[in-house]
């Protein structure tokens, strides 16, 4: 093995281990990494013949590749090391491999000077250099073992025009090439950018609203809203990034609306768009891809002319993929002419003259040159550069099809089906059939792959059409009358890879998770637009229902919730259109279930009685099939539903129905979950001690950090929504120091959870506890996190929250907003009963009548005592005492009875005060004494603080 400490020389080229580089004169050569592994492979024995199969082992462990892979890499090896004088350094012997034959001399790394460092591809020159900083997103980088051919000029305009321009289209036909240079250009200028470049492909799409959601994702943020371009533009304001918006043309009046709001409202935010026709948006230059410069019409012989052949990029495009696909392809003399022709006849379109290059091996130059003048005679009207260049590739590709063997023409035509990447397993199950098998059809897919048909997609792993080759082999699927059959095999495919997605999650984290199902996003989308067809023509109805059911968990956790919502009402909807028979229960019961969480978390109060009825027909479906595990789901729905209305009675009910459920079950998992309901449930309602017995024993038991999101409606980190009702319930008790300390760790496990909702739940928690105990930073951090997430991720409900609290904090901290922002405040549509009963314990100015009818009938629980407190505020400054001192006297009381040793401290201290007017300070002294002498921590807090004040005050002379 050569040392990582030695360069190795040969011929005019030093290659270093260490830093993986190769360098020619002192510049740098770039390959492919398999490219440099095989070189370095071949340099470690020179002289002697490695076969094939060392090879492949040596460079692709632990993966099965086709030789084809092999002999792509070696080519593009041998045009990286083939010199002016004509060298060649790696040579083929026939039947047993390849050998490296120029002599080889190795010398320590320091002999051959510094190492120089790696720079941009030939004719690009980076914009200006920032600051270094950490790149949050790489560039997207190309996997093509290939170098870019003729793109010289407009990778140099590119590297100066980006930088620049915000908004520049490289506007082209289908296969021109426009995002081979895009990515190129990508790669070069990402430096300059501070956070880096990013790929967004809109080719898997097929609407307009979707064009945000696909940005969002691209830039690691869950959109959870259809249109989310508020949280995009939040998002990307300070950002010093350069977007790659690649395949642009059928969502142009989406792209265009969004680049010009990008480019309004986030300065440092810069555009490369692809597409067949311009964006048409303001402020748009727009760069035309010529197709490749052609060789000229042959006016000589002899070396000079074949040498000006060799160098025009058409012609060099060609020999380098005729000799990826065959070793021993050369231009000389003889095939020259037909070469030339053959670039002519295509037009110079990169995609025509790499698939025509793909059939050389298969035909020779001068056969395919033949058959290629056939294939145009019907393409002869008048002048051919006169025509539309689309017909000229839709022309090649009628050559390539009708060239293709039989199964592989089947097999091309069926891969139509896949809008995204699609790995070889799922090719296989959808693609057999018809006599093909899926050995077959594995078969078909490498060759198809070698003749540039199909394109790798992150490498072996998957593949993709082309666009236009999509589109051209759809429309051969629907002419063979195989559409229909396909589609629904893709749909099988689809769901059967879903079913142990749930499963899945319990047992993996969530980012592996995400690496297995996230990708699946857009197989799931193309499933149910064929499945849920409206117009009867195509689908498959049940089909659909089922991939709606099973496909929860992936948008739930890819926080797309708002397309989920309206898939799952699409689907339900065309079932009740169908006819009772459409719908059984067993697959209704969890459609229901999941449309009751989707409006939980994308509707507003309009949306509460869908909702409800949502989770109520879950609940009845799952009775009537006698399924316990569906019914513990649809109870825990239920009981959410109420607490979420501010029911907290119903939502007792139904967690005592699920604890007879649970003890049916005998599960522990289950159990400790109706332990965890039960403790939220006596928060509630205002019984703090029974409430902290549930949690000492959820906190003791040896499974209480389980996830327990089983899909059957738990739907959040049940571990931190535990913590932050103990946070509440440890303040509520007169331990606020303990109270802190917990929803710190809330907020703390929130962030590193990696899921929006459950985030959501660990920073309100912060929010509640810093904002009762007056901690201004801590509380103002909390605050600021909820509303970052909830722009980001598009929830807003949970921006309600976090307007609530800032405004909170402002009154308590010198800065008080008008009537008018309350009065907009408690009139939200989000407002809800829950949230009337939060916002009257943070100040009283938010206090509303709905709170106070609440309270009055009983239905507030755990806020009754503050909020007669403070209704009896009010009063003692409108001057009614009396009044005052009954409701103060009275929401004692109630503090006492429910165990909430702080709702006590503020209402001794109101009385106190209200005592203190009527002169009678020993009595008010005495009462607020014996409350605060209760606490043994927290004297630091606002409540204690404001109460020793009164109490010192009260203990001075008149």
């Amino acid at each position: 093995m050569t040392s990582n400490h030695t360069a190795i020389l040969f011929g005019a080229y030093r290659l270093v281990p260490s830093e993986r580089a190769l360098f020619e004169g002192g510049q740098p050569v770039r390959l492919s990494g398999r490219a440099f592994d095989l070189l370095l492979a071949l340099l470690e024995r020179p002289g002697e013949v490695l076969s094939k199969d060392e090879l492949i082992a040596r460079v692709w462990p632990s993966t099965c590749v086709e030789e084809g892979n092999l002999r792509v890499h070696i080519g593009a090896l041998r045009r990286a090391l083939r010199d002016a004088s004509g060298s060649q350094y790696v040579e083929n012997v026939v039947g047993r491999g390849y050998s490296f034959v120029a002599p080889v001399r190795r010398v320590a790394q320091d002999a051959g000077g510094a190492a120089e460092r790696p720079a941009h591809p030939p004719g690009v020159q980076a914009g200006p250099q920032p600051e270094p900083q950490p790149v949050a997103h790489p560039a997207p980088a190309s996997i093509s073992p290939f170098r870019i051919i003729g793109r010289d000029d407009t990778l140099r305009h590119l590297a100066v025009q980006v930088p620049q321009r915000r908004l520049i289209t490289l506007a082209g036909p289908g296969g021109i090439g426009k995002t081979t240079v895009a990515l190129a250009a990508a790669e070069a200028l990402a430096p300059g950018f501070a956070h880096g470049a990013i790929l967004v492909d809109l080719a898997p799409l097929t609407g307009g609203a979707q064009v945000t959601s696909a940005l969002a994702l691209a830039l690691g943020m869950p959109a959870m809203s259809s249109d989310p371009l508020s949280t995009l533009v939040a998002h990307l304001h300070a950002m010093h990034v350069l977007l790659v918006l690649d395949n642009c043309e059928h969502l142009i009046d989406s792209v265009a609306a969004l680049a010009e709001r990008l480019l309004r409202q986030a300065p440092r935010v810069h555009m490369l768009a692809t597409s067949r026709e311009p964006l048409r948006a303001d402020a748009e230059w727009v760069h035309r891809l010529p197709p490749l410069a052609l060789p000229p019409v042959p006016s000589g012989h002899g070396t000079a002319a074949l040498a000006l052949l060799a160098a025009t990029p058409a012609v060099q495009l060609f020999v380098e993929r005729a000799t990826a696909c065959m070793d021993s392809f050369r231009l000389h003399e003889d095939n020259a002419a037909a070469v030339a022709d053959i670039c002519r006849r295509l037009d110079g379109i990169p995609l025509a003259i790499e698939l025509a290059a793909g059939r050389a091996e298969f035909f020779g130059v001068h056969g395919l040159a033949a058959r290629l003048e056939d294939c145009f005679t019907v393409l002869k009207r008048g002048r051919r550069t006169a025509l539309p260049r689309h017909q000229t590739l839709r022309a090649t590709l009628d050559w390539s099809y009708d060239m293709l063997g039989a199964a592989e023409q089947a097999v091309l035509r069926r891969c139509a089906i896949f809008r995204a990447p699609f790995t070889l397993d799922c090719a296989a199950d959808v693609a057999q059939s018809g006599g093909i098998s899926a050995e077959e059809v594995l078969d078909c897919i490498a060759n198809l792959a070698a003749k540039s048909l199909l394109s790798a997609d992150g490498g072996a792993a998957q593949f993709r059409l082309l666009g236009t080759t999509r589109a051209y082999a759809l429309d051969k699927l629907r002419a063979s009358g195989e559409l229909a059959v396909v589609a629904r095999r893709y749909a099988q495919r689809c769901r059967d890879f879903l079913r142990p997605a749930q499963a899945e999650l319990e047992r993996q984290p969530l980012q592996a998770w995400l690496a297995t199902y996230g990708r699946s996003i857009d197989h799931v989308r193309a499933v149910l637009d064929w499945t849920l067809n409206a117009d009867g023509a195509e689908g498959d109805l049940a089909l659909g229902l089922e991939l709606c059911a099973l496909s929860g968990p992936l948008w739930y956790q890819l926080s797309l919730m708002d397309e989920y919502r309206s898939r799952l009402q699409q689907a339900l909807e065309l079932a009740r259109q169908a006819g009772a028979d459409a719908l059984a229960p067993q697959l209704e019961m969890p459609l229901a279930l999941a449309l009751g969480h989707a409006l939980l978390h994308t509707g507003d109060q309009a949306d509460n009685a869908a909702r409800t009825q949502a989770f109520a027909r879950a609940l009845e479906l799952a009775q009537q099939t006698g399924d316990n595990a569906s019914r513990m789901g649809a109870l825990w729905g239920c009981y959410i539903d109420a607490i979420f209305n501010g029911d907290y009675q119903l939502a007792l009910g139904y967690a005592e129905r699920f604890g007879v459920a649970a003890a049916g079950a005998g599960g522990e998992l289950h159990q400790l979950a109706h332990a965890r309901m039960l403790a939220r449930t006596m928060h509630y309602l205002g019984h703090q001690d029974r409430a902290r017995r549930h949690i000492e024993f959820v906190a003791r038991h040896p499974l209480d950090r389980a996830r327990l999101s089983h899909g059957r409606g738990f739907q959040l980190d049940q571990h931190i929504s535990t913590m932050a009702i103990h946070s509440r319930v440890l303040w509520l008790q007169g331990q606020p120091e303990q109270a802190m300390e917990v929803a710190r760790a809330c907020v703390e496990t929130g962030l590193q959870a990696g899921h929006g909702i459950s985030l959501c739940f660990a920073v309100l928690a912060g929010c509640t506890i810093f904002t009762w105990c007056g901690d201004e930073a801590e509380g103002q951090r909390c605050t600021g996190l909820m509303l970052d997430h909830a722009q980001r991720c598009a929830l807003p409900q949970w921006h309600f929250w976090g307007e609530g609290y800032a405004m909170a904090q402002r009154l308590l901290h010198g800065q008080p907003p008008g009537e008018k922002e309350v009065f907009v405040l408690q009139q939200d549509r989000h407002c809800g009963n829950l949230q009337v009963d939060v916002l009257a314990t943070l100040h009283p100015r938010l206090l509303t009548a709905r709170a106070i009818a609440r309270a009055e009938a009983g239905c507030a629980g755990w806020s009754r005592a503050e909020v007669m407190r403070c209704q009896g505020e009010a009063l003692f400054r409108a001057g009614a005492v009396e009044q005052a001192g009954q409701l103060f006297t009275l929401a004692l009381a109630i503090a006492a009875e429910q165990g909430a040793l702080a709702w006590e401290l503020r209402a001794a201290t109101s009385l106190a005060h209200l005592r203190s007017a009527q002169g009678r300070r020993q009595e008010a002294r005495a009462q607020l004494e014996g409350i605060y002498s209760r606490y043994t921590e927290g004297h630091a807090t606002r409540d204690l603080q404001t109460a020793r004040a009164l109490l010192d005050e009260l203990a001075r002379p008149n």
